[in-house]
């Protein structure tokens, strides 16, 4: 069984009549001077997708979640979000998405209860709902214990899975995760996919970039690669757990990480010293 690559978009969608989607990108460029992080970038994310953003360091993953998120503005392109257009002040489409970002965002000095609760009143959330649902993640996350703790003094992985509490808190359309597993517990990781599969399965949708290939491999369906700010390559992985294989210019592969290294390069140094 074979899955063939999927064709990138080139040229600029057609905005009317099109079908939902999650997430639609034409064109977008993001500049810091010389340098192009996101590199006339298009892209169409269906609803009900757990969708696998991923590339190598600094090829524009985290620029792009930036831009898709009101955090970064563009130097040009469109976005469009669950078929409206979006821009950083598009306050009623920011309620219904949640964000995990990179540098995380959290408020050191406040306790874990005292920040989820603040992100909940944010977009609007009655303060019975606020109480009952900080509870219940704080629980789920097994941070309860730690409640007498401000956020600074968190371990790595806990202040992690505050940033995921805060960034699901108000059951958005949209989530965008940066890095969601990085320095979680396996236990915290097997919840937190539990979650997100479940969150899926309700017709909303994941946009997610991880270093982690074989997780990608098991939780998401649609990958895109993308490298130099470019979509590398586009496709469905969903098929390798039934022993497909993925292509690309005509070669196959039976990983996901043999794809990846072969479209951005393996790096080998010497460190002949060792």
């Amino acid at each position: 069984m074979m899955i063939a690559s999927v064709e990138t978009e080139t040229t600029a969608p057609v905005w009317p009549n099109q079908p939902t989607a999650a997430v639609r990108i034409s064109n977008l460029t993001k500049r810091y001077n010389e340098l192009i992080a996101v590199d006339n970038l298009s892209l169409t994310v269906p609803t009900g997708k757990m969708f696998g953003f991923l590339g190598p360091n600094g090829a524009g993953k985290s620029t792009t979640i930036g831009c898709l998120t009101g955090l970064i503005d563009p130097t040009s392109g469109k976005i469009e979000l669950l078929n409206q257009e979006f821009n950083t002040n598009s306050i009623a489409l920011k309620h219904r998405i949640g964000v995990m970002p990179e540098g995380l965002g959290l408020f050191d000095h406040l306790y874990a209860h005292e920040f989820l609760a603040f992100n909940a009143r944010i977009y609007g959330l009655e303060e019975s709902t606020i109480r009952n649902r900080v509870e219940e993640l704080l629980t789920a996350m097994d941070l309860i214990s730690a409640t007498n703790k401000r956020l600074a003094d968190f371990s790595t992985g806990m202040r992690k899975k505050v940033a995921f509490a805060a960034s699901i808190i108000h059951r958005p359309d949209i989530l965008f995760l940066d890095e969601p597993f990085e320095s979680i517990d396996p236990a915290g990781v097997a919840m937190l996919k539990d979650w997100l599969r479940r969150f899926v399965s309700g017709g909303r949708t994941v946009f997610m970039t991880t270093h982690v290939l074989e997780t990608v491999e098991r939780l998401c369906d649609d990958v895109a690669i993308i490298n130099h700010g470019k979509i590398a390559w586009r496709g469905d992985v969903s098929q390798l757990m039934v022993g497909g294989k993925l292509e690309s210019s005509g070669e196959q592969f039976d990983t996901l990480e043999a794809l990846f290294l072969h479209l951005v390069g393996e790096r080998h140094g010497d460190l002949g010293w060792l």
